[in-house]
């Protein structure tokens, strides 16, 4: 049986509950920037000062992301450790990607003048929509290596008790992974099934997760 502490149980609960927390906050002010936003403008495209939002908000969820990832190897059992080693990864080279493409987007992007250097300006940027390398580095944080984390994290569970769990992880992280043909297609319609995943799937999912994390009791695994 692998360490199950109180304190591995209750940081489990309260980081899968913070990213709950976190992707609904994302979706309504996401929501709020669409309704808001120029007619003409792409439909993945976001302008400040809800961009600026949306990406701070992408940050923290990145950082929560890790320490829940972490909580799931914490709780794996010694003969589901590799899935629980890969899961941890995978998140971690989404978290590092992503923060470090919207940490840049939010300072380096935001004083760049676009009169002295426009190619840099416009593929710094979320607001020009695609293609541009900001916007990749990100949807192959959160398309390809979160749905990996998610599909391996996904096998951690087993058991009647943790089949939501898992189903729900599977969802996700198989909807993330096949949103990433949308920018390697070019056909960024795709990409909305990406965006049903960590939008609106995870959250579903963690919640799930932090459900079966109370349930369970310290020094129990599997």
């Amino acid at each position: 049986m692998s360490e199950w502490t109180q304190t591995n149980r209750r940081i489990a609960m309260s980081s899968a509950a913070a990213v709950v927390t976190l992707g609904v906050f994302y979706v309504v002010v996401g929501l709020i920037g669409v309704v808001t936003r120029r007619q003409s403008a792409s439909p993945l495209t976001q302008v400040d000062p809800y961009l600026a939002i949306l990406e701070v908000t992408i940050i923290v969820s990145a950082v929560v992301l890790v320490v829940m990832m972490a909580s799931v190897h914490a709780y794996a059992p010694p003969e589901r450790g590799i899935f629980s080693h890969a899961a941890l990864a995978f998140v971690i080279c989404s978290a590092l990607m992503t923060c470090a493409v919207h940490f840049v987007s939010l300072t380096v992007g935001r004083q760049i003048s676009p009169g002295v250097s426009p190619l840099l300006s416009h593929q710094l940027s979320f607001v020009e929509g695609w293609p541009t390398i900001a916007l990749s580095l990100d949807l192959l944080a959160w398309d390809f290596f979160l749905g990996l984390a998610l599909i391996f994290a996904a096998q951690v569970f087993e058991g009647e008790a943790a089949l939501r769990v898992r189903i729900s992880m599977i969802v996700a992280g198989t909807l993330c992974l096949v949103g990433t043909l949308g920018p390697a297609s070019g056909h960024m319609q795709i990409q909305y099934l990406g965006i049903a995943g960590y939008a609106f799937a995870l959250p579903i999912a963690c919640g799930l997760l932090a459900i079966f994390f109370r349930q369970t009791r310290a020094s129990e695994s599997g």
